[in-house]
């Protein structure tokens, strides 16, 4: 079974990310999460197929919460889907850097979201 770990401090955002993606993707597990530092453990915890992550959460930065994921053996090729106000040039090289599977805009196009998400899931689902 799929599982998708949204990690997102704003709760509409997540709540509405989370009632998207169980309607899209009804056969996989949707975790949600509001702070870097429970996805990690999540993460560490559930091994998800996909993260899809914030980058401006309280706490732990979403380039930080991706470099410490992959310092975790079990969740090293877990792929990151960055999601983010901030579409400058600096932070979308650093995104590329970081090594994200993509980089979406919030508020979130749903379209570009399954687009995004569909091919990461059922990629990792039959691997």
């Amino acid at each position: 079974m799929a599982i998708i770990l949204v990690v997102e401090d704003d709760t509409d955002t997540r709540q509405a990310l989370g009632e998207y993606l169980t309607a899209l993707f009804p056969d996989a597990r949707v975790l949600m999460t509001e702070s870097g530092e429970n996805g990690l453990e999540l993460a560490v915890r559930t091994r998800p197929t996909v993260v899809l992550l914030d980058l401006r959460l309280r706490g732990i930065h979403g380039f930080e919460f991706a470099t410490r994921l992959r310092q975790y053996p079990v969740a090293a090729g877990v792929p990151i889907v960055a999601l983010t106000g901030d579409m400058s040039p600096a932070t979308l090289l650093k995104a590329e850097e970081a090594g994200f599977a993509a980089f979406l805009r919030k508020p979130a196009d749903m379209d570009r979201l399954e687009t995004v998400l569909r091919p990461l899931l059922e990629g990792r689902a039959s691997a």
